[in-house]
Formats: C-alpha cells, structure tokens, sequence
C-alpha cells in the first residue's frame, strides 16, 4: 500500500511515463506515415502531375538554376515548381554572333509536348508556354538556344520521359522550321551548373525544366543537334 503522502507523487510519475509512452507511440506512428509517403512518391514517379520549380535569374541578368514556388514560378529563388539556370554568370553572346530566326513553337511530338515560345525575362516562367532564355541563341544563330518551362502535365514534365534520337522542331517566325536531335539526356544537373547557359559552336538546343519543389534541387536537362 503507497503512502498517502506519496500518493500524489507517485501518480504524477506514473502520468508522465504514460504521456511519454503516448509520444513516443505517435512518433513512430508518424515515421511510418513519413517513410511510406516517401515511398509512395519514389514509386509514383516524383512530382509527376503537379507543378514543378522553373529556370531562375535574378535581376540584373546573372543567370540562376535555381527553383522557383507558385504562384510565382520562374528564374529567381521564389519557391515554385518548374526549372530555371543558375547564380553566378551573365550569358553574353559572343561579338559577331549572327541573331537567327525567332522561334514561336516548340514540338517534341513522341511526348505530346507542344507549347508556345515566349521571349523570357529572366526572371518568371510563363504558365502553358515556354520561355526563351534572355540573350542565348535562335535557330540559325549557330549557339546555343536555350529554352526552359514548367514541370507540368502540358508543359516540360514529359521531358521527363525523353530519350535519345527523340526531334524537336522549333516553328519560326518566318514560316520555316527547324528539327534538332536528342543526344544528351541530363536528369540531375546541379542546380548552380550554369555552364548550360554558355555560347556553344556549332549550334544546339537546350531545353530545361526542374525535377523538385527545392531550390537547389537537380535540373533536368536535355540537349538537342540540329538534324543533318
């Protein structure tokens, strides 16, 4: 029999030990809800059918690849979901370099992509179309054009899928088209790489979108030659 005296004492321990139990059984709990999200997003493919960071360059025109966050999407550290290229370097084109054709359209038919092409700030990432990086290259140009959107069902989250011999044709301005080969698939390039963002000769296609919410999280990228 528990003194009356130590009643009080004894119960107080008791109830603390029990709220203990309790906590510690809610926290398994919840690691378990947390492993088998994680799991289920492993399986299911990502962020595949939501909204992903895009290309980010902050004002001033210094190239980032960092992520972005809705509702304000684009190349700058907001926190959204599409690609963007990275902090630390301005693209300049190089003296001389001939400007090319605009392009208005963006197909990569065997992935359902089909988008509009708009000229990029450099700073947000438009919803339903592409952007084109501020001073890189058109079809013609003989550099490197680069063009980034939204992971988004619609949008650059096919790219996701894109494999090697895969053509995109860029619609331009004047009438024509031009058709580039897929000959590098880059899914985990890091998010400062801003070497993506260089001049290149001869000529080639760079198409970004990003692969997670985070702003330092991997971009995909996918580099195409223009067809022989």
């Amino acid at each position: 029999m528990i003194d009356p005296r130590r009643r009080s004492a004894f119960e107080g321990s008791r109830w603390v030990s029990g709220r203990g139990r309790a906590l510690a059984i809610a926290g398994g709990v919840l690691a378990i809800v947390l492993m088998a999200t994680g799991l289920a997003f492993v399986l299911g493919g990502g962020l595949r059918g939501t909204a992903l960071p895009a290309p980010s360059v902050p004002v001033g025109g210094v190239a980032t690849l960092a992520a972005t966050t809705e509702p304000t999407p684009g190349f700058t550290g907001s926190p959204s979901p599409t690609a963007t290229p990275s902090a630390g370097a301005s693209f300049t084109p190089d003296a001389g370099q001939k400007v090319g054709i605009r392009a208005q359209q963006i197909r990569i038919e065997r992935l359902g992509i089909d988008l509009p092409i708009i000229e990029g700030d450099g700073i947000d990432a438009p919803i339903g179309k592409a952007a084109h990086f501020p001073s890189s290259g058109w079809p013609d140009g003989g550099t490197n054009i680069y063009i980034y959107g939204h992971a988004r069902e619609g949008m650059f989250i096919a790219l996701w899928d894109a494999r090697k011999g895969d053509t995109v044709v860029l619609d331009l301005v004047d009438g024509t088209s031009r058709t580039y080969v897929v000959t590098q698939i880059l899914p985990k390039v890091p998010w400062d790489a801003i070497e993506y963002l260089d001049p290149t000769a001869p000529e080639q296609l760079t198409i970004q979108t990003s692969t997670s919410y985070y702003p330092t999280a991997p971009r995909f990228i996918v580099i195409a030659v223009p067809r022989s």
